[in-house]
């Protein structure tokens, strides 16, 4: 797609003069601020503590971290490494700092992780295929009018971050408190409380019948 808004019924090339010379990719939407929804520092923990936890049960034993989907095998959508927990915990902090905005650029961010784009590139996908990250592509007018249209060119995306619903689920998991262990007899009247308060109703018989008898049971020895 060149760099100028198509109009269909017009096969005229832009001219020379006319063209920007850059290219805008396909599905590119014009950049609008009503994309992003709020999103707090709490929402963010919780983003990072549910990748960290789906991160863990997604490596097998003697496989590295990251690792590609395997071709052939359905459902498998590869690994989630180190870089891209480290990209996410920038994207959350920048989303977090300006509620919910995010568009910062794949030079932008390689500069803040010291790693070069292709890298940036990379993690973006395997956050992508496990539902923790999604884009839009966008453009820009340039503030110039050509035969099909105004000239635009390509801008940086607009992200946003989202926890997939079976790792908020297995963080919650993680994080509630446990419930405190049962005894015994908490497990019995649990179990059968009809034979214990059978049980109950016969000691409280017996005891009776020995305190008439003069036996106290709670008197001191």
């Amino acid at each position: 797609m060149s760099a100028a808004v198509m109009i269909e019924g017009v096969g005229r090339r832009e001219p020379l003069h006319r063209r920007t010379n850059q290219k805008v990719r396909r599905n590119s939407h014009a950049v609008r601020r009503s994309w992003w929804k709020h999103f707090s520092w709490e929402r963010g923990r919780r983003l990072l503590l549910a990748l960290r936890i789906h991160a863990e049960h997604l490596r097998k034993k003697g496989q590295r971290t990251g690792a590609a989907p395997r071709k052939g095998v359905m459902g498998d959508k590869g690994g989630i490494s180190f870089g891209a927990i480290r990209l996410m915990e920038v994207l959350v902090a920048v989303a977090a700092r300006y509620e919910g905005r995010l568009e910062p650029s794949a030079e932008w961010l390689g500069d803040a992780l010291n790693v070069p784009a292709k890298s940036i590139h990379a993690w973006k996908e395997q956050l992508k295929r496990h539902g923790f990250l999604t884009w839009q592509r966008r453009y820009v007018e340039t503030g110039q009018q050509g035969q099909r249209g105004p000239q635009v060119r390509q801008t940086s995306n607009a992200y946003v971050l989202s926890i997939p619903q079976a790792a908020e689920a297995a963080a919650e998991a993680r994080v509630s408190p446990r419930a405190a262990r049962q005894s015994k007899e908490e497990r019995a009247y649990a179990n059968q409380p009809r034979l214990m308060a059978a049980l109950d109703h016969h000691g409280d018989n017996l005891v009776q019948e020995m305190i008439r008898r003069g036996c106290n049971p709670q008197a001191p020895t």
